[in-house]
């Protein structure tokens, strides 16, 4: 079947040292039932099988593109590389460790054609194992995994300020920031900026741009394993993983996602005024958790030694250095 010059959908997979699991995220790929697509495939500079995977693939199907980089540009800049190099109306980003149903691709089209104030289409998330089991979900709710995963409310008529506020608290969500986007919404934002986390920002850029949509039937299966980045629980292998040129001492992973979001919200102040961003973001800010993590990133700044030791220190006293708290969201909030 001939495909026009610029596909419909371009589907970004940045990979590094990805032997494991690229086979199958590029199978699930490819067996859309929905085949106007490019796959570009951006290698990291792999040491392991992932170049030879992948060239095997693309010598295979013409959709596919494969590019590789002479040095490690470390996971914002790859996943960055990918959308820069997309030609299509609508984009996604795909793990390498992940796949997705077969119908993922033309639910999420169809989903945006039908709603021009969407910005994001996405759909249900199911955790798997290393094997491609699925995990299970207990009868309190969501397993025990090292992802965020978020169904949002009815986005229609929501004001832009109120979607900004929603996607902060929100804290991360996979299952949307691995969904189908609207590239021309996605290349206002900043794209993944050179901090962990930055994707959450990312959403929150998307929001106030437009709305996000739950598409029924759409599934994306999200592998939980012991190799993937959200269990890099040291900040320093977490900040080298998203920028390898990071100095060892200025891992300011919340003071970043605080700036960018403060960047954010004067960006989009002419659809989101600041009194519907700006007070919320400061209550936010002020939560005793997140004022903990700024000290923390500045006296690390300094000493790095002294960082780890009083993060140790408040760890045994047991303190909540889990999933960062959110900020309630009450009904009447607009």
């Amino acid at each position: 079947m001939e495909h026009s010059k610029s596909p419909r959908v371009s589907l970004g997979l940045p990979v590094y040292n990805g032997e494991n699991f690229v086979s199958e995220a590029i199978q699930s790929i490819l067996k859309q039932d929905f085949d106007d697509f490019e796959l570009i495939i951006a290698d990291n500079a792999s040491t392991d099988r992932t170049a030879e995977i992948c060239l095997d693939f693309a010598a295979g199907d013409e959709r596919i593109r494969y590019v590789r980089n002479e040095s490690n540009l470390g996971a914002s800049g790859n996943y960055n590389l990918t959308f820069q190099l997309a030609r299509g109306e609508f984009f996604k980003w795909c793990a390498h460790d992940d796949f997705i149903s077969a119908n993922f691709v033309r639910l999420g089209v169809t989903a945006l054609v039908a709603d021009r104030e969407a910005v994001v289409a996405y759909g249900k998330l199911e955790y798997v194992d290393a094997n491609s089991k699925i995990i299970p979900r207990p009868a309190s709710g969501e397993p025990s995994v090292s992802v965020y995963a978020t169904t949002f409310p009815d986005m229609t008529g929501i004001t832009p300020g109120r979607r900004f506020r929603m996607l902060v608290a929100a804290g991360g969500s996979d299952n949307a920031m691995f969904g189908i986007m609207r590239r021309a919404a996605l290349a206002k934002t900043s794209l993944h900026r050179k901090y962990y986390m930055s994707d959450r920002a990312l959403l929150v850029d998307l929001a106030v741009l437009g709305t996000f949509v739950d598409v029924p039937g759409m599934t994306l299966y999200n592998r939980d394993h012991a190799g993937r980045s959200t269990k890099l629980a040291d900040k320093v292998t977490r900040s080298k993983w998203t920028n390898p040129g990071v100095k060892n001492h200025r891992c300011f992973e919340h003071l970043s996602l605080l700036s960018h979001q403060l960047e954010i919200a004067w960006k989009g102040r002419g659809v989101a005024p600041l009194h519907t961003t700006l007070p919320y973001l400061t209550v936010w800010a002020l939560h005793p958790f997140r004022v903990g993590c700024y000290v923390l990133e500045l006296v690390g700044a300094v000493s790095p030694t002294l960082r780890q030791s009083i993060g140790t220190s408040i760890r045994r006293l047991g303190a909540p250095f889990g999933k960062s708290p959110s900020v309630r969201l009450q009904k009447s909030d607009n």
